[in-house]
């Protein structure tokens, strides 16, 4: 019986590896492209060269040569049938149609709505399916048939792409290879000989006597992208001269364009060097470029508004003309955001600067800035559409961040008051009940429910709330500058223990010309009270090493403390389809009122447990795609805290703490349940126990994922997760401390693989982890590869994590 079923499994998987590999769809005298290489480029990346293949081989899963995207095209080909698609199309419109037109003349508008966006969804469809096929076909790919003019083009674009980048002398060829039992697939070779580089050695302007618009390029001149000694590329040419229009246009130049910049290249027969000219045109009929400056600016406040046949009042303020129909917000406060000022020439960038400002307040349908070129005055208008003054959202959705559990059901609820007090203030009551199965804090092999409330109210005030000069306020205005302060309470109930805080809030946020992000609370203060069920508390009172410091934390807590955010995105980390990276850094300082003797000798720490500590983290990304369809990415956490001071007892507030595990952490450990350090409880058999959650002091996270698009909604991952974390001290836990000569053969290893599901509005997770290296074990015996199975209760069987979005 085993015989036949491995005979019929060999069966099965010959065909279907000969299907994939595509060759059997070929026709007579067909081959099939297999691949495409690059040999010879030694300065020229492949990856660009890869971009201009006019012919792409299939892909083909990661390793082996079989392409099942093949499969699933040819599969749907067979019940495609595009004339009777079409004629459904047709049908399903005539029909929708009539009903509509009935529904209309019944006058059941509400009807005729609804059918009109049932029609239109299924004209969608039906679109779609004329356009690029059905489902499977969507999935796959056609078969890649080679075309020999596609690889004499293909090697005519890499010839004049190399001589864009100053290759001038480099030549270009390609080769052949079949292979397969027929010589029915093509490998093409393309063999590149880049020669020597041709080099700038001189940079001049011709500005055509315009000594004015030559002094402004001159001092603009640090900031070019073409140097003397730069190798020739016409990409950066035609980079310089977008720049050198954004100069032009932020000095005066309104109507200057990048069609007046012109390049000459001089090159010497002899050598690989080069002159560049950079020559300004003159605009026709005239002897030089005009550079305006503003004679007026207006600004209408609620533009796409009406009041009967009122007009509207007009206001100067600062030298700009205000219009409105109601006095709705402080000229003062919008004042600061407009850079545009009449006397001064026009620029670009104060254009850009005004706009973007106005937007960030939040206050505002659209932000458009126009100018008038009309008789001799040159006016700047300023357009601003109000928002609504009340704003409900409300989300309902399932929370599935969880790695051992059940997902459970949340609602959030948030009512936005803009302007309420004529300020450009912004007003915010917002709400959150959410409900999950979670893993039992003291026994994690059972699931519970956890519910989770809270409440806010919120205020953002578009300035800094701080004695300045309006000087100093206008100037701060560039960095979008926002007062933040807020009172919340949030509510935790677990079969263990209910937990409120009651948590009050004052910041500032603000942004630098170079997108950096600042975030600074200055206070942050938590008043919190826990009721432990009795089997918990005994079990935290029986807890003689760990349970001291988590019987602490769950005390009738004041916790305060001042903190600064700061991060950076770089080139749209998360959305970019190009190389992107994202970093933050995080530093905290807690009880700091305590450090004065006034304060520290009034307190009373019978009632109330006060903590001090420091606390900091580092948190980089990056990502960094390759080929068509795959994406490198990694990510580095590190991060410390400490108690200090007599009233912390060498104990941090619990939510201080650093956890590792979970599924945004490393997922092949269960969540919050790793180390500290190589420290692990076990009962009588010797067998671990993740009874409680693990805290520690000192955190370091590391993961390393290769993401690739199997279909197009369908990614698959392999990923490896590195880290742990520790205390500063051991007590009676060993091995739980950071050590130097010993915290590197403690970082615990994961590796897995996963599947993401991309519902285009949300990016749905599974990942599925093993343990590789488990330093909880004795040395020696840490790697666990060997003990791998299926068992969903095993210690080193597949963790799986279900979540939102990708990990990093």
């Amino acid at each position: 019986m085993i015989v036949k079923v491995i005979k019929f499994f060999l069966l099965v998987s010959i065909i279907f590896f000969t299907s994939c590999v595509g060759t059997s769809y070929l026709k007579n005298d067909e081959k099939l492209l297999y691949k495409q290489k690059i040999k010879g480029n030694e300065n020229i990346s492949s990856d660009r060269i890869d971009d201009l293949f006019k012919q792409k081989a299939n892909k083909r899963i990661i390793l082996l040569p079989i392409s099942p995207y093949v499969a699933f095209y040819e599969i749907g080909k067979k019940y495609y049938d595009k004339d009777e698609i079409e004629k459904e199309k047709n049908e399903l419109k005539e029909k929708l149609t009539e009903k509509i037109e009935k529904a209309r003349e019944e006058e059941k508008f509400n009807r005729a709505t609804r059918l009109e966006r049932k029609l239109n969804k299924k004209n969608q469809k039906y679109t779609t399916k004329l356009e690029e096929g059905n489902l499977l076909m969507r999935w796959g790919e056609p078969l890649a048939v080679y075309d020999s003019g596609a690889t004499e083009n293909t090697k005519n674009q890499i010839q004049l792409f190399l001589e864009s980048k100053g290759y001038f002398d480099a030549t270009v060829e390609y080769d052949l290879q079949f292979r397969g039992i027929k010589d029915e697939s093509v490998v093409v070779t393309y063999r590149i000989e880049e020669g020597s580089a041709y080099l700038i050695d001189t940079v001049f302007y011709n500005t055509g006597g315009d000594q004015v618009m030559k002094s402004v390029l001159v001092g603009a001149r640090r900031n070019s992208l073409i140097e003397a000694g730069d190798r020739y590329d016409q990409s950066k040419l035609t980079e310089e001269r977008e720049r050198i229009e954004n100069i032009m246009k932020d000095k005066g130049y309104y109507t200057f364009s990048r069609q007046f910049v012109e390049y000459n290249v001089y090159r010497d027969p002899d050598t690989t060097s080069m002159a560049l000219e950079i020559l300004i045109n003159k605009p026709q009929g005239a002897k030089s470029h005009k550079r305006y400056k503003l004679d007026k600016v207006n600004f209408t406040t609620d533009v796409n508004t009406q009041l009967g046949g009122a007009k509207r009042e007009v206001e100067r303020f600062n030298s700009i003309d205000y219009s409105y129909y109601k006095r709705s917000y402080k000229k003062k406060i919008l004042d600061q955001r407009v850079f545009l000022r009449p006397g001064e020439y026009y620029s670009l960038e104060k254009t850009l600067d005004t706009q973007r400002q106005l937007a960030n307040l939040d206050m505002f349908r659209f932000v458009n800035i126009k100018y008038d070129t009309a008789g001799s005055k040159f006016v700047a208008n300023i357009f601003t559409s109000p928002l609504e003054k009340f704003q409900l959202s409300n989300e309902l959705g399932v929370n599935v961040n969880v790695t051992f559990g059940l997902p459970g059901p949340f609602y959030n609820v948030s009512l936005k008051n803009r302007n309420p007090f004529g300020g450009i203030e912004i007003m915010e009551l917002s709400g959150r009940l959410g409900f999950e199965g979670v893993a039992n804090l003291s026994d994690q092999t059972q699931v519970t429910t956890a519910t989770e409330a809270r409440a806010n109210l919120s205020f953002t005030f578009p300035t800094f709330l701080f004695p300045l000069g309006t000087t100093l306020k206008s100037r701060f205005a560039l960095l979008n500058p926002k007062t933040k302060t807020g009172l919340g309470f949030n509510y935790t109930k677990r079969p263990e223990y209910e937990r409120g805080n009651l948590n009050g809030t004052f910041g500032y946020s603000w942004q630098n010309k170079k997108r950096w992000i600042f975030d600074f609370t200055l206070a942050d203060i938590n008043l919190i009270e826990s009721e432990l069920d009795s089997t918990f508390s005994s079990t935290l009172g029986e807890e003689s090493r760990f349970g001291r410091q988590l019987s602490r934390t769950f005390q009738p807590s004041f916790v305060s403390s001042s903190s600064i955010n700061i991060s950076k995105n770089f080139n749209n980390y998360g959305q970019a389809n190009s190389r992107a990276s994202y970093i933050k850094f995080f530093l905290e300082t807690g009880g700091n009122l305590l450090n004065i003797n006034a304060v520290s000798e009034n307190i009373n720490s019978d009632s109330l447990a006060y903590f001090q500590f420091l606390k900091a983290s580092v948190d980089y990304r990056t990502y960094i795609p390759y080929g068509k369809e795959s994406t490198l990415a990694y990510r580095l956490n590190v991060g410390v805290a400490k108690p200090y001071g007599k009233f912390s007892e060498g104990v941090l507030p619990y939510e201080k703490y650093y956890f590792a595990g979970g599924s945004n952490s490393i997922r092949a450990w269960a969540p919050r349940r790793l180390g500290p350090g190589s420290f692990v409880e076990t009962d009588e058999d010797g067998n671990f126990i993740y009874n409680l959650e693990k805290p520690g002091e000192i955190i370091l996270e590391a993961s390393l994922e290769v993401r690739r698009n199997l279909v197009q909604f369908l990614d698959g991952a392999l990923f490896i997760d590195a880290g742990n974390v520790w205390s500063f001290s051991e007590n009676d836990d060993p091995g739980s401390s950071f050590q130097l000569d010993r915290f590197y053969k403690e970082i615990a290893i994961g590796t897995g693989f996963g599947l993401r599901v991309d519902f285009s509005f949300l990016i749905l997770r599974f990942d599925f982890a093993f343990k590789l290296y488990d330093p909880a074990r004795d040395e020696g015996e840490r790697w666990t590869i060997n003990e791998w199975n299926l068992g969903t209760r095993s210690n080193y069987g597949p963790a799986l994590n279900i979540g939102i979005g990708y990990p990093f």
